[in-house]
C-alpha cells in the first residue's frame, strides 16, 4: 500500500466532494432561497407541516446545517416561534439523508457528461436561471467525481490488515466509532461529507457495516455544532432550538448504540450493496428519531429550556439581528438585515414623536432623548451597511439582489430621517432656552405638519416592510400634501409676522423646523420610490 497515494486520493476526493456540494448548494440556494424562506415563514403552523417543510427544504438545499441557520435567523427575528422551528428541525433530520441516498447510487461514467453539460450551461447561460441550473449540475457531477476518487484511493487501505482490523473494531467498540464520527464531522462542518467518506470506505472494502453505522451515528451528533455556533448571541428561543437539535440527535444515538449489531443485520437485508446499506441505515435512523420526537415537541422544548440559560431578550440599542453565522445563508442574512433596518426605522420614528412632544409641550427631556437615540441610529447604520456589503450577491436570486440594493439605499434615508429629527430637537431646545413662544396658529400648523410627515414616513416604512406597492403609492400621494402644507404654513407665518402675532426672532427657527419635516417626507419618498420601482 502506497500511503501517500491513499492520503492524497482520499483528501483530494473529499475536497472535490465538498466543493461540489458547495457549488450545488449555492446554486440551489440562489435559485430557491426566496421560496424556501417563504415556505419556512408561512407553512410551519403545526409541527407536522413543519416536518414536511423541513424535509423539502433540506432536500433542496442539501444541507441540514443551512436550514438550521435559516431557522435560527427567523426565530431570532421573531418571524417563527420555537414550536414552529421544532417541526422544521425534525424534518431536516430526514431531509439530510437525501444526500446519503444520492451518493449511494453507482453512476460510474455518468458524472463526466454531467460535469461537461453543467459547465457549458453555467458559462453560456445568459439568464440567471440557466446559469443556476448549470452550476447545480456542475456541483452534482463534481460531488460524484469526488466520491469516485475517494473510493479508488481508499481501496489501497484494504491491503493493510492493521488498518482493516482497526476500522472493523469500531463495529464492536461502537462508542469509540460514534466519538470519531462526531469529531470528524464537527471539524469538517458537514455530515454529508462524513457520510460520503464512510460510504467511500465501505465501497473500497475497508469498512464493515457495523463500523460504518457507528461513524454515521457520530456524524449526526457532530453536525449539530454548526447550529450551536450560529445560536451564539441569538435570542433565547433560537438558542433553545439549537439545544433541541443536540438533544434529539444525542438521545437518538444513545438509544441506538446498544442496538448496532442487530441494526446492522437488519440493514444488511435491505440491499446487496454495502453503500446502499449504509445510506439506508442513515435514513432509517433519522426517520425513526423524527417519528419518536414529533409527538414530544412540547416536552423537548421544555427540556431545551431547562438546559439553556438566559432571559428573554431586552431592548438593545446595538445590532441584535446581524450574526456572523447567517452569512452562510445569504437569503436569511438579507432577511436579518431587513429586520435590523426596520428596527432602526422604529427608533427614528420615536425620535420624531419625541420632537413633537418636546416642542409642542415645551419639555426639554424628550428633545435631549432624541440626541441620545441618534447615537444608536448611527451605530445601526454603520453595522447594517457593513453587513449588507458582506452578503455574497452571487448566492442571491435576482429579486433578492434588488432587495439588497433597496435596503442599502433605505439605510441611508432612514439615518437621514434621524438627522432631520436631531435638527428639529436642536432648534426646539433653542426655542425653549430663549423662551420663544409659539402662537396658537403656529402650534396648530406645526401639529398638522408633524401629523402629515409622520404619516408619510410610516406609510413608506410599511411599504418597505410588506413590499407593498399600494402603500408606496400612498406615500407618494402624501408627499404632495406635505409639500403643500409646508408652503401654506410658511405663508401663514409671514402674515402673522406682518400682523405682529408671531415674533420675527423665533421665525427663522420655526421655518427651519418646517423644512426639516418636509425633508423627512423627501427621504420617506425615496424609500417608497425604491419599493415601487425596484421591487
Amino acid at each position: 500500500m502506497d500511503v501517500a497515494t491513499v492520503v492524497i486520493s482520499a483528501a483530494g476526493g473529499l475536497a472535490l466532494f465538498l466543493y461540489g456540494l458547495r457549488v450545488l448548494s449555492s446554486a440551489l440556494k440562489r435559485a430557491t432561497g426566496e421560496r424556501v424562506r417563504t415556505l419556512l415563514e408561512r407553512l410551519t403552523d403545526t409541527p407536522y407541516r413543519g416536518v414536511l417543510v423541513g424535509i423539502a427544504t433540506t432536500g433542496v438545499l442539501q444541507s441540514s446545517s443551512v436550514v438550521m441557520v435559516l431557522l435560527i435567523g427567523l426565530i431570532n427575528a421573531g418571524v417563527l416561534s420555537l414550536r414552529q422551528g421544532m417541526g422544521v428541525m425534525l424534518g431536516a433530520e430526514i431531509g439530510t439523508s437525501v444526500t446519503a441516498q444520492l451518493i449511494a447510487f453507482r453512476i460510474g461514467d455518468y458524472y463526466l457528461p454531467i460535469i461537461a453539460i453543467g459547465f457549458v450551461l453555467a458559462e453560456l447561460g445568459r439568464g440567471r436561471r440557466g446559469g443556476d441550473v448549470g452550476r447545480a449540475l456542475l456541483g452534482f457531477g463534481l460531488l460524484f467525481l469526488g466520491m469516485d476518487v475517494m473510493s479508488d484511493g481508499l481501496r489501497g487501505l484494504a491491503e493493510s490488515e492493521m488498518v482493516v482490523n482497526l476500522l472493523s473494531s469500531l463495529g464492536t467498540n461502537v462508542p469509540l466509532g460514534v466519538l470519531i464520527g462526531a469529531g470528524v464531522t464537527a471539524v469538517i462542518q458537514s455530515s454529508s461529507a462524513m457520510t460520503a467518506l464512510v460510504i467511500a470506505m465501505g465501497s473500497a472494502g475497508v469498512l464493515p457495516l457495523p463500523a460504518a453505522i457507528a461513524l454515521i451515528l457520530g456524524a449526526n451528533i457532530g453536525t449539530t455544532v454548526t447550529a450551536q455556533i450560529a445560536s451564539v448571541g441569538a435570542s433565547l428561543a433560537a438558542r433553545q432550538l439549537a439545544r433541541a437539535q443536540l438533544l434529539v440527535n444525542a438521545i437518538g444515538v444513545a438509544v441506538f448504540i446498544p442496538l448496532v449489531p442487530w441494526y446492522a443485520a437488519l440493514m444488511a437485508q435491505t440491499s446487496p450493496l454495502l453503500a446502499r446499506q449504509i445510506a439506508n441505515a442513515h435514513t432509517l435512523f433519522n426517520v425513526a428519531s423524527t417519528l419518536a420526537f414529533l409527538p414530544l415537541t412540547g416536552g423537548l422544548a421544555w427540556l431545551a429550556g431547562r438546559i439553556t440559560h438566559g432571559q428573554p431578550p431586552v431592548v438593545s440599542t446595538g445590532p441584535v439581528h446581524l450574526a456572523e453565522a447567517f452569512l452562510a445563508a445569504p437569503a436569511v442574512a438579507l432577511s436579518q438585515a431587513r429586520h435590523e433596518l426596520l428596527r432602526m426605522s422604529d427608533l427614528t420614528h420615536v425620535m420624531i414623536e419625541q420632537c413633537r412632544h418636546g416642542l409642542l409641550e415645551r419639555e426639554e427631556a424628550p428633545l435631549s432623548e432624541v440626541l441620545e437615540i441618534e447615537r444608536a441610529v448611527d451605530e445601526l447604520k454603520t453595522a447594517i451597511e457593513a453587513y449588507l456589503e458582506r452578503i455574497p450577491t452571487d448566492a442571491l436570486s435576482t429579486r433578492d439582489e434588488r432587495r439588497l440594493h433597496v435596503l442599502d439605499h433605505a439605510t441611508g434615508d432612514i439615518e437621514r430621517v434621524g438627522d432631520q429629527a436631531v435638527n428639529i430637537a436642536e432648534r426646539g431646545r433653542v426655542i425653549l432656552a430663549k423662551g420663544y413662544p409659539l402662537s396658537a396658529p403656529a402650534r396648530a400648523d406645526l401639529q398638522t405638519m408633524f401629523d402629515k410627515a409622520t404619516a408619510l414616513y410610516r406609510e413608506a416604512v410599511e411599504a418597505l416592510r410588506d413590499e407593498d406597492q399600494d402603500k408606496a403609492r400612498e406615500a407618494l400621494r402624501l408627499e404632495a400634501e406635505v409639500d403643500r402644507l409646508e408652503k401654506q404654513s410658511k405663508e401663514a407665518h409671514f402674515r402673522r409676522v406682518d400682523e405682529g402675532i408671531c415674533q420675527a426672532e423665533a421665525g427663522a427657527l420655526y421655518l427651519e423646523i418646517l423644512h426639516n419635516l418636509e425633508r423627512i417626507g423627501d427621504h420617506a419618498v425615496n424609500i417608497a420610490g425604491d419599493v415601487l420601482y425596484a421591487l
